[in-house]
């Protein structure tokens, strides 16, 4: 139901469920309580009274009916005084959560009904079947005569198994018929405890039952706004429904309208409560208008101040001397509108300020937001403070508020760049582009989109900003240097805006202004690159090694000649260029030695978002599967991160991450992480990690032996990865994965083509053993069953040569020794390189690459090996590696029972055993069945085999029948895991 909006209440999806059969929640005790009272009656055959007073709209009626089906469910016979208006006015029908609309309840007309009589023969005919019970709902309604003749009935029938469960009103504690049943505790009557308001938690479980779905943070936070009330929380699931402003996505519900600011952001808004909906609004009134008029008042003065305020900043506000607003908070309260900490009053939720809020008219609101910005300034108060309050009250003339509004939004943005964007923007709409401040509060609000991860608005605010100052400020000749000057700090963060985006090709007009009109100036209205904002060459250093490593190392050649000359994050970004082609070079001691003598970023923090020593160290650390130090690297760039609050690189945290479960083998976690790298990459647009997080999920799929979803993968992979020669930084895994997945699908000879590039070129070689230690076995390997044991050689001897720059490092001297055992046929050499592997599946490999070395003259170590190498795949979840060890222990005389007894029904797509699933989804894709014979390790006469038993389960006679089914809508499309039998 991705999307779909709530319809009406009577629509049938959802529909609005019954009371019966629906969990009671938040009532457990009650329950406990009123089970063991009818546990009592019914086994010592003696009666009794309990008594319930609770608020209105509490969930008595809904108590009620639990209590009913509890006593049926013990034998009960059910007796129901209250239905109907048996006992009380017709008029009165009390609001019930089951009994269709709530209605609010009105002074009741009692009427007699006919009489004690016909109560006394229910009651004698139910105690010939067994125990009874006998409600009575709202008892306060009943007319009083009618309910003295019913308790009297109660008190005479004690003496038989008649359990009587009366209910009233606390408003009405004060009325006859609360006394009256106030007398029956003299004779044995027990009092349940009252009806308290429901917590957070058992009002989030209503609405999802009400709802059928999990409630999001927003509609759980409008149902947490009205005091815990079950008769308003049901109320308001209906109004949203009825109004259409709900929508299910993903198994949760959530606003149609745009979600509700929260926070600072909803401090600045200019109407926070604007996208309330109507029924929500309608139960806050109704809570409101139950307070006293001059409660109202100061919580309307209290709600300008924010969601939380100072009792002293109230008194002054609404000149009060404090023990006049002792009455007024105590009443608010007890109405669970406020909360009360050490040192402040906050408003229970933000809902609830926002509706306060909204009754507060505009022009009375901006005056008071004056008196308040006033207030904190004149107690030489928090700046940022008064500039929340500015932003509602300000004129674009009003420079000390605009100044105020700046130099808040400047301080916020290193520890919150959501609230510093927030700010900065709302000060953008009180400014024009012809005032000085315009631009400097354009490049904070930029800054700040860019380090939160909105990128998309970081690059709208800062073209349009940079579009209007040109029109009112035209360049005059001579003058277009400092025009370009005063707008550089804006553009340079849209620079990095449009580079985090993957849009580099939109990059080098930005730079080609700013080389045209010199070195910006530090002094141009106070607006320079000592804001924080990228130098142009930092910037062309950042390009570069997104888009032409070649290029980016001739650039940062230059600056490493005289660092002296170029700015601290120049150098660092130049330093971190020169290590990674260091790294590409095969001199890997050399790289990760300059790696941790470069500094992880600058003095301000900009260059966190340049090339960093942190995550390029913990790149390296992967490939070369140390991966304890991999561990700790990321952590440390997850620290800076969060440190630094730069949300815009969640994604980069999630591909370190995900990269490191995968070389520890496990799978789910790296699937996750990588889901959640890309769900964050979607969610700021920015794209340059999501090629790494999608090969993840390729090679996730590949190592299960899932092919059709690792090429189904390899497409979006593909979609999301820049187009791009050897140049591009990722090329060598792209190549490999790319590689890997050709040769599991076509063939080795097909595999070698994706590699052409490498034949001919050493560097590219290089890069490719670099990748992953099993990179060399597997490319040797392939080479070997392709023919071409030229190509196997240069792979041989280039991850020799690495192994020699880099002999401190076990993994790069195990894929050498892997490698070259592979072409040489040394058993020798390699179960020596079987230990040095950090990648529990490249040992895997390795060892069965062992036993195929060994068949020719070892059987029993030959299937020792397979054996080893069969249980570290089993523990991978490399299904296809299994199989293809299974295959090989079959020729050897040696079979492994490999699949469970499941209990299955004979026909039906259900019936299928996994091997027979298996086939029929590969079948159905157009394989043949010598293709699907080589997916699975099986033999083309086991396929057949496979294919009749389909066929008949499935009640088809051709591949196009099994095609359609598998293709309908409905049928299963994750096939079961390969062997469960």
């Amino acid at each position: 139901m991705n999307g779909k909006t709530l319809e009406k209440p009577d629509d049938p999806v959802p529909q609005f469920p019954p009371a019966v059969g629906r969990p009671l929640r938040g009532r457990d005790g009650h329950l406990e309580q009123i089970r063991a009272s009818l546990r009592a009656t019914a086994e010592s055959r003696q009666g009794g009274i309990t008594l319930l007073e609770s608020p209105a709209g509490s969930g008595r009626t809904r108590l009620l009916q639990e209590t009913g089906a509890l006593a049926e469910g013990l034998g009960f016979t059910v007796i129901d005084c209250s239905a109907g208006g048996a006992w009380r006015g017709e008029e009165a029908a009390s609001p019930a959560v089951g009994a269709g609309r709530a209605v609010a309840p009105r002074v009741p007309r009692p009427v007699r009904p006919a009489g004690p009589v016909q109560v006394q023969a229910q009651i004698d005919a139910g105690l010939r079947r067994g125990p009874v019970l006998v409600l009575v709902d709202d008892a306060q309604w009943a007319d009083p005569v009618q309910l003295r003749t019913l308790c009297g009935l109660a008190l005479k029938l004690l003496a038989a198994p008649v359990r009587w469960l009366l209910t009233m009103r606390t408003e009405d504690a004060r009325s006859a018929n609360s006394l009256l049943l106030r007398n029956l505790t003299i004779h044995r009557a027990e009092w349940l405890p009252q009806l308290d308001a429901l917590d957070d938690r058992a009002v989030t479980e209503l609405m999802g039952d009400l709802l059928g779905a999990r409630p999001s943070d927003d509609v759980r936070a409008l149902g947490e706004s009205l005091g815990g009330s079950p008769q308003a929380i049901v109320e308001l699931v209906r109004g949203l429904l009825d109004e259409q402003c709900l929508r299910i996505t993903g198994g949760t519900v959530s606003l149609v309208a745009e979600p509700l600011a929260s926070g600072f952001t909803s401090a600045v808004a200019p109407d926070p409560g604007a996208h309330l909906p109507r029924a929500f609004l309608r139960l806050m009134h109704d809570r409101l208008d139950r307070l006293a008029p001059g409660t109202q008042r100061l919580l309307q003065v209290a709600a300008v101040l924010g969601p939380s305020f100072m009792p002293r900043d109230l008194a002054e506000m609404a000149d009060e001397r404090p023990v006049q607003l002792l009455g007024p908070l105590q009443e608010s309260l007890a109405a669970g509108l406020l909360t009360s900490g050490t040192e402040e009053f906050s408003f229970h939720r933000e809902p609830i300020w926002y509706a306060v809020l909204g009754t507060v008219p505009p022009l009375m609101r901006s005056l008071l937001h004056r008196q308040a910005a006033n207030m904190i300034l004149g107690q030489l108060g928090d700046g940022t403070a008064a500039a929340v309050h500015l932003v509602h009250c300000a004129q674009s003339d009003d420079d000390q508020a605009i100044t105020t509004i700046r130099e808040a939004a400047d301080r916020l943005l290193p520890v919150s760049p959501q609230a510093a964007a927030a700010l900065a923007l709302r000060g953008l709409e009180i400014t024009t582009p012809t005032q000085p401040e315009h631009i400097a509060l354009a490049t904070t609000a930029t800054a700040a989109l860019v380090r939160s991860g909105s990128l998309h608005r970081a690059v709208d605010v800062a073209e349009r900003v940079v579009a209007g100052h040109r029109r009112a400020h035209p360049a005059r000749p001579g003058d277009g240097a400092r025009q370009d000057a005063r707008t550089w700090p804006l553009r340079a963060w849209l620079a990095t805006a449009l580079l985090l985006r993957g849009e580099a090709a939109s990059v080098p007009g930005i730079l080609c202004d700013a080389a045209a009109g010199g070195p910006p100036d530090p002094a141009a209205d106070g607006a320079g690159p000592g804001q924080g904002s990228p130098s142009p060459l930092l910037l062309r250093l950042t390009m570069l090694s997104h888009t032409d490593e070649r290029a980016a190392l001739a650039a940062a050649d230059e600056v490493l000649k005289d660092e002296s000359a170029h700015e601290r994050d120049v150098c660092t970004a130049a330093r971190n260029i020169r290590a990674m082609s260091l790294w590409g070079d095969g001199r890997i001691d050399e790289s990760l030695g300059l790696l941790e003598r470069t500094p992880a970023h600058g003095d301000d923090g900009t260059g966190i978002w340049q090339n960093n020593s942190l995550w390029n160290t913990a790149w390296i650390l992967i490939k070369l599967r140390d991966l304890d130090g991999a561990a700790v690297m990321v952590e440390a760039v997850r620290r800076t991160i969060d440190a630094d609050s730069n949300g815009v690189l969640d994604p980069l945290q999630f591909a370190l991450r995900s990269w490191v479960s995968f070389a520890r083998g496990d799978l789910a976690e790296a699937e996750q992480l990588a889901r959640a790298g890309i769900t964050a990459s979607d969610a700021a647009r920015m794209p340059l990690c999501e090629p790494h997080l999608r090969a993840v999920l390729v090679a996730v799929a590949l190592r299960r032996g899932d092919l059709a979803e690792a090429l189904e993968r390899q497409g979006h992979w593909e979609s999301a990865t820049v187009p791009g020669g050897p140049s591009r930084p990722w090329w060598a895994m792209r190549c490999l994965i790319t590689a890997q997945v050709t040769a599991a699908r076509r063939g080795a000879e097909q595999a070698l083509e994706v590699l052409r590039d490498a034949r001919h070129d050493e560097g590219l070689r290089r890069r490719l053993v670099l990748e992953d230690p099993s990179a060399t076995a597997w490319c040797v390997r392939t080479a070997l069953a392709a023919g071409d044991r030229e190509f196997a050689a240069r792979i041989a001897d280039c991850a020799g040569e690495v192994a020699a720059l880099a002999r401190t490092r076990p993994a790069t001297g195990a894929a050498a020794a892997h490698g070259r055992a592979l072409l040489t046929g040394d058993v020798t050499l390699l179960a020596r390189a079987v230990d040095g592997y950090g990648d529990p599946w490249a040992v895997a490999s390795a060892t069965e690459d062992l036993g195929v070395l060994l068949c020719g003259g070892d059987r029993e170590g030959a299937i020792g090996a397979f054996n080893a190498a069969m249980a570290g795949y089993d523990g991978l979840g490399a299904k296809r590696d299994s199989a293809r060890v299974r295959r090989r222990l079959r020729r050897l005389g040696v079979r492994r029972r490999h699949w469970n007894l499941v209990a299955r029904p004979q026909t039906g797509w259900d019936s299928l055993t996994g091997a027979e699933e298996k086939v029929a989804q590969l079948v159905a894709r157009g394989l043949t069945n010598r293709q699907v014979a080589g997916e699975l390790f099986i033999s083309p006469h086991t396929v057949s085999f496979h294919l009749r038993q389909i066929y008949r389960k499935l009640a088809i006679q051709s591949r196009v029948d099994l095609t359609r089914i598998v293709c309908a809508p409905g049928a299963r499309t994750a096939p079961a895991p390969f062997g469960a039998e």
